[in-house]
């Protein structure tokens, strides 16, 4: 469709947030670009049609979080994989999330494009300090199932309590 490939007819913030993280310099050709809920190439109008059948098209058009790798201790396709399973069991079965894993820098790492409306009930995704520890938490659990590195815990500089204290 050539309307959706035009970011001049499109929602600048989410075509472009789509467009980065899925740039097929990035992706090896977007070889490791995947949707849960939806279709990568089709993502924007399929997340623009969620919005617009609940009428919340402003705000926040969607959410992009992270996922890295330590240099050399991953593949593409584990990346990948942890990525996708990141996404199924913390978005998937509300929202649409597009998972691309880039492999442009020393670190692989994996970019989740969330959609800030649900496609089950038009409820707004809200980003918090618990969603940070539970993505993390996930996150860290299926690194080692994989028998990935975790990040360390540190102690938050100005309170001094532990940092998993702080993210509770």
């Amino acid at each position: 469709n050539d309307y959706a490939q035009n970011p001049e007819k499109t929602d600048s913030d989410l075509w472009n947030v789509l467009n980065y993280s899925s740039d097929s310099d990035k992706t090896e050709k977007q070889l490791y670009v995947s949707g849960i809920n939806c279709i990568p190439r089709l993502a924007y109008q399929q997340m623009m049609t969620t919005k617009k059948k609940y009428g919340k098209t402003g705000g926040n058009v969607a959410y992009h979080g992270y996922q890295s790798f330590v240099a050399g201790e991953v593949t593409p396709e584990q990346a990948h994989s942890i990525g996708m399973e990141t996404a199924r069991r913390m978005w998937g079965d509300d929202y649409e999330v597009v998972v691309s894993t880039h492999l442009n820098t020393d670190n692989i790492h994996n970019h989740f494009v969330i959609n800030s409306v649900s496609f089950v009930d038009g409820k707004r995704y809200y980003d918090k300090r618990e969603t940070y520890a539970e993505l993390r938490q996930l996150s860290d659990s299926l690194c080692k199932e994989y028998g990935l590195s975790t990040l360390k815990e540190k102690s938050c500089k100005r309170s001094k309590i532990n940092y998993a204290n702080y993210q509770k």
